[in-house]
């Protein structure tokens, strides 16, 4: 009886049984046999470039914004805030370096958490976070509330910006991540021109709000509440956007990945999300991690090929390239604002002139007055970073045709050159703003360019992983540069620039033995 029921061989099977059984008429079966199962750069390439991409940039620019805000914020407060609330010089220091610190204690926590739990929830949730810290730090009375603030501040922040760079990698296509990613540098651009413009509009205020008898909002509490706001609406901008197609597909969620691909398709092309052409995607994982401690279990059994060859070497690697990178330019950075004070308290004078009575200016600075800054010294801070545009623009034309390790490498000893040359050609105070922009621009395109390979060099189950620990050493860089720097100020002029410029160059050269991943498709 159920032989009878069953086709004979090559008998044509009717098309109302078809139906029944598959939904699908006999056209769409073979045609659905026909179309091979499509991997993520085919199915990314067939979405476009278009609105979902302009609005995925848009969302991003408050997160950039707010990475340049966590970590430079408190240095622009100081000159107020040096009487409210006591601080000594080493004080100030510490402050600026807390941050960093909170930042490097959670780099391997975010890391393999966001590669085993996902992108979308960790930046809605961690930008959120790190605003409500912001906005706890921007009541701060106290030495020690500044400081604990600060700290938890990097600790939270460090892990949506680490999850960032791969979320925005793994939402374009090959031949435009390179230059996606490099575009994102200059949101630090925009960060580092409006940041400084903000504090000039608030801190040159005199305002002193008493709230009850003890506490009270000066103008300095105004400018870390303002840069507070923005993690917030990064967080809430987030909520707008999918999660990566990419982490959805390594873990076997194939059908959440279709309708992210779909829906990218629409926006990009305004065409229905059915006539979509990527019909199947190939299966890269089949079964999910659990939640909770089993994913943190899980995440750390994920991560261990990152510590193993051949993933090691390229760590090692490209993370000392990045200390290198951090040590020289945020150094310059973040120390460039004194810098510009003390020339402008020596007029026409050059910079190892100005930096010759250094120990007067600390002096000073003990004495409990607030320091009185200008609107030059705010400008000459707004000059700095914009003077990266070109390079950056630059930069995004050749660095496909180039390479991106060449540009790496080659910006990194040009960034170099400049920072050694500073004592000997900053005759000015405009001199001086001119070699720190340059440098500075060498220096920011170096390390954008470093961060790209990271994204290309390491698959899906370990990027953030690795990107957190770039990330981290980058840090590392910056606290040793930060602490050396006025260290060697003490032996004179030239020690300072020079170390700057040997670690710079060391970097530059590192860059060239990193692996070539020129329009490489993501693993």
């Amino acid at each position: 009886m159920v032989k009878a029921c069953e086709p004979q061989a090559g008998e044509e099977i009717p098309h109302d049984h078809l139906y029944m059984v598959t939904g699908l008429s006999s056209n769409n079966l073979d045609k659905l046999a026909q179309e091979p199962e499509a991997d993520f750069e085919a199915a990314i390439e067939a979405t476009g470039y278009g609105r979902f991409n302009a609005l995925l940039m848009l969302c991003c620019l408050p997160a950039f914004w707010s990475a340049v805000s966590v970590t430079s914020a408190p240095s622009y407060i100081f000159t107020q805030a040096v009487c409210d609330m006591n601080l000594r010089l080493l004080d100030m220091g510490t402050i600026n370096a807390i941050t960093y610190g909170g930042m490097i204690a959670s780099a391997m926590v975010w890391g393999f958490l966001s590669d085993s739990l996902g992108r979308r929830k960790f930046l809605i949730w961690g930008f959120f976070a790190s605003g409500v810290i912001e906005l706890t730090a921007s009541m701060s009375q106290s030495f020690t509330m500044l400081l604990i603030t600060r700290f938890t501040s990097g600790f939270i922040f460090n892990g949506p910006f680490a999850v960032l760079i791969s979320y925005i990698a793994e939402l374009h296509r090959t031949s435009l991540r390179a230059r996606v990613i490099l575009l994102t540098s200059l949101f630090y651009t925009i960060a580092n021109v409006t940041l400084p413009l903000l504090a000039w509009g608030i801190l040159v205020n005199k305002w002193d709000v008493p709230v009850g008898s003890i506490f009270v909002i000066h103008s300095w509490n105004f400018f870390l509440l303002a840069t507070a706001l923005v993690p917030l609406i990064t967080g809430a901008a987030f909520v707008f956007l999918p999660e990566s197609p990419k982490f959805l597909m390594s873990r076997g969620r194939n059908e959440e990945a279709m309708e992210v691909f779909r829906k990218m398709y629409t926006m990009n092309t305004g065409l229905p999300p059915d006539t979509f052409p990527i019909k199947t995607l190939v299966k890269e994982k089949s079964e999910q991690l659990e939640q909770g401690v089993k994913a943190l279990k899980g995440g750390m059994a994920q991560t261990a090929p990152l510590f193993k060859p051949p993933y090691l070497a390229y760590l090692i690697l490209i993370c000392g390239a990045h200390i290198g990178c951090m040590f020289g330019s945020n150094t310059i950075r973040l120390w460039y604002p004194q810098l510009a004070a003390m020339m402008g308290t020596h007029a026409n004078e050059s910079l190892c002139s100005a930096i010759a009575p250094l120990p007067v200016v600390e002096e000073e600075a003990l004495s409990c007055a607030p320091i009185q800054t200008d609107m030059l010294t705010y400008l000459q801070s707004s000059i700095v970073g914009a003077g990266s545009v070109l390079t950056y623009s630059i930069g995004g034309a050749l660095v496909n045709r180039c390479g991106k390790k060449l540009v790496a490498g080659i910006c990194g000893l040009l960034g170099a050159v400049v920072i050694i040359l500073m004592p000997v050609l900053g005759n000015s105070a405009g001199a001086v703003v001119v070699m720190v922009t340059v440098g500075l621009a060498f220096n920011s395109l170096s390390g954008a360019s470093l961060s790209s390979i990271v994204v290309d060099l390491f698959p899906t189950s370990l990027r953030v992983m690795a990107m957190a620990t770039f990330l981290m050493c980058g840090r590392l860089g910056t606290i040793s540069g930060t602490v050396i720097f006025p260290a060697l100020i003490d032996y004179g002029c030239l020690p300072p620039f020079i170390v700057v410029g040997v670690v710079l160059g060391a970097c530059g050269v590192a860059c060239f033995f990193l692996p070539n991943t020129n329009l490489k498709r993501l693993e």
